[in-house]
């Protein structure tokens, strides 16, 4: 499971990390059971034949806490790339929890699960430490989008009025503006 901003750029999940830093890969299933964390996936068989996955896999005890991830499809030069939080530290006891301070509780059975009960914290984090001001950027060219577009129907309303002989003082009044303003932003050129 994770989350995807609107543009579609970035896509955010969390992944179990061990103290070697080695992390799981976000899969989970095939038969393993629960206090195992898969790590990688080798495809067994004949070159060229259909192929069985075997996973390769670690104990969830040794799992030290989560990362947040976010692959980030931009365009432009820089690509793809992938954007890492800092370690979301497993903490021994219930007590000690406080998702919000980055410490998450997890029993080992519970370890690739932790995306489902903490869910809100996690993305929270992903927002305000990564994609947050890509949503502003977002938000800003939408904005700037609407404006053009509005302005495109205040012109085009402009010459429809003007077709029908209004005056420039009257759009000017509509428009919010001068007579002179809206004569010299909306008339045509004079040719010479």
């Amino acid at each position: 499971m994770g989350w995807i901003t609107d543009s579609g750029e970035h896509e955010g999940y969390v992944l179990p990390e061990f103290e070697d830093g080695q992390r799981g890969i976000g899969v989970s299933g095939g038969g393993v059971p629960h206090d195992q964390v898969i790590v990688g996936i080798d495809y067994v068989g004949k070159p060229g034949a259909i192929t069985d996955e075997r996973y390769l896999t670690r104990p969830a005890a040794e799992v030290i806490g989560w990362r947040v991830v976010c692959d980030c499809n931009t365009s432009g030069p820089a690509g793809s790339r992938q954007w890492v939080s800092d370690l979301v530290t497993r903490v021994p006891s219930p007590a000690l929890e406080n998702p919000n301070a980055g410490k998450i509780y997890a029993a080992d059975d519970d370890v690739i699960d932790v995306i489902d009960t903490h869910e809100d914290a996690l993305r929270n984090l992903w927002r305000r430490s990564h994609v947050g001001g890509f949503d502003a950027l977002d938000e800003i060219s939408k904005a700037r989008e609407r404006v053009e577009n509005a302005q495109d129907e205040l012109t085009a309303a402009v010459a429809a009025a003007r077709e029908q002989s209004v005056s420039w003082e009257a759009i000017g009044r509509a428009t919010g503006m001068t007579r002179q303003s809206a004569h010299s932003r909306w008339a045509p050129p004079v040719v010479s």
